[in-house]
């Protein structure tokens, strides 16, 4: 039996990769880099990608050698406004925000008996979920609150892999951020990143884009 022949569980990202809720979160970002007066930027973007807010923030400051000027008080006070910007955004939130491809895959998966559940950085993740309608594909989501330590961490991978009962060799994590993908691999995890494979040259498989995940296109690009 082949390794692929091994996995039985595919653990998701949610951010970039079942929906462009990033936008959002890139967004309300970018408007309290603002109100600060830090300048944002395409490298600054790609570096909060996949964190959480705190981490997201002391990112955002750090870029500007500000890191050190607020308290935890304060840090948490914004990371809430930022939230409180994002939740206006999320109210849109439809199932015609689904990738490209994403769909099929969930059914393709669902068809040949894999286990699927929910690996994000995001507190937010089940009200996307059922903004998008996608509870009876994922009725597991990694509780933030059981984990000590988030992406880059393995906890968030490690964390999904044993509520879906399985080893992690025998999953597959998806991730289109750098810290993902580190997360992915940390928990020994094949890890497929989404996205310039430059970027996330640590992945184990690259794809470009959400439309490329198939169950036939993971076999082939499986590695060695």
């Amino acid at each position: 039996m082949d390794d692929f022949a091994k996995i039985k569980g595919v653990l998701f990202d949610l951010n970039g990769i079942i929906t462009d809720s990033w936008a959002y979160h890139s967004q309300s970002w970018r408007e309290i880099a603002n109100q600060l007066g830090i300048q944002w930027s395409s490298d600054l973007e790609e570096a909060i990608k996949g964190r959480d807010r705190i981490d997201s923030l002391d990112a955002i400051l750090d870029s500007a050698g500000k890191k050190d000027q607020f308290t935890r008080q304060q840090k948490e006070a914004l990371a809430d406004k930022k939230n409180d910007i994002y939740q206006t955004m999320l109210d849109k939130m439809n199932p015609s925000d689904i990738l490209p491809g994403i769909q099929s895959f969930l059914d393709e998966l669902t068809q040949n008996n894999y286990r699927m559940i929910i690996a994000s950085a995001s507190a937010n993740a089940p009200k996307e979920i059922q903004k998008l309608k996608l509870e009876s594909y994922f009725p597991l989501i990694v509780d933030l609150k059981q984990i000590k330590h988030n992406k880059p961490a393995p906890d968030v991978f490690a964390k999904a892999a044993e509520m879906i009962h399985l080893p992690p060799e025998a999953c597959i994590g998806i991730d289109d951020g750098i810290v993902g993908v580190e997360s992915i691999n940390a928990a020994g995890i094949v890890s497929i990143g989404v996205g310039d494979p430059q970027i996330l040259h640590e992945a184990d498989i690259n794809f470009q884009s959400t439309r490329e995940l198939t169950l036939k296109n993971i076999r082939q690009a499986w590695p060695k």
